[in-house]
């Protein structure tokens, strides 16, 4: 969720790297880049964590809030400055549809190892829990993810996750199928003045041997901070083959979208 600051790819768009320590939590989850990393991690024992709203609860690339706008909030203890575990939460603001929507779309527990190869050079390793548990399929969205990430400067980042044991829950998925996904995203910041950067991110999710179709995303927008608040505007693209829930009433998502979100970060 999963930050994860949104705006970037942690699972739909792509927000600018954060310090090692940080996790892709539900910020990541309304907007994207799993593992971003930064170029040196925070020393000793610290807690941190972040608040915010966004227009869309999306997650690489697919919206868990029906395209609808969201809230988000995380809280995250890094501990030995190579650790950290993280507890993240996202919803749906305003209307829910009774039977389908939830005050609470996915609940991510994670851990993180860090690593610092050198001044440029920064690596993560990390298990997460996903759970949706006021849903009426919570059992078939609950999974567990194992995950990779390498960065460099705090600027390019490239990372791996797999999920041993996700059900198929999208339209014309093979029903009730479980098996192996993985997703693969990519994504870069770059810097122009003061404390706006461009962020541009690409992912691809093969969920084919979890009995749901493989899809691809990308994305492309601005991040600028003031003091604690950092703000987003990302356009995010899938392709055709990008799948949605199959309870979801609103039939096939948008092929793009726009997304703007705004983070207060503690």
């Amino acid at each position: 969720m999963y930050h994860e600051r949104a705006g970037r790819l942690y699972g739909a768009a792509i927000a600018p790297p954060r310090p090692l320590g940080s996790l892709p939590l539900c910020c990541a989850a309304l907007c994207a880049a799993c593992g971003a990393l930064a170029s040196a991690p925070v020393q000793g024992q610290a807690w941190s964590g972040s608040i915010g709203a966004a227009s869309n609860n999306l997650y690489r690339g697919l919206s868990l809030s029906s395209d609808r706008p969201a809230w988000l909030a995380d809280v995250r203890y890094q501990f030995g400055g190579e650790w950290t575990v993280g507890l993240g939460v996202g919803g749906t603001l305003g209307e829910r549809r009774q039977g389908y929507d939830s005050a609470v779309e996915q609940v991510v527990l994670r851990v993180d190892r860090h690593w610092q190869i050198d001044a440029d050079w920064a690596a993560q390793l990390g298990i997460a829990h996903y759970e949706e548990p006021w849903s009426f399929w919570h059992s078939q969205l609950r999974y567990d993810e194992i995950s990779a990430a390498i960065g460099y400067r705090g600027r390019w980042s490239v990372s791996v996750a797999l999920a041993p044991d996700r059900t198929a829950v999208y339209a014309w998925s093979r029903y009730e199928s479980s098996g192996i996904a993985t997703w693969a995203e990519a994504s870069f910041r770059q810097p122009l003045f003061d404390r706006l950067a461009a962020d541009v991110g690409l992912g691809y999710a093969g969920l084919s041997h979890s009995g749901d179709r493989d899809y691809g995303y990308i994305s492309a927008g601005l991040s600028y901070g003031i003091d604690d608040v950092d703000l987003y505007l990302s356009r995010v693209w899938t392709n055709t083959t990008a799948p949605h829930y199959w309870w979801d009433e609103d039939g096939r998502p948008e092929r793009s979208r726009w997304l703007a979100s705004l983070i207060w970060n503690f």
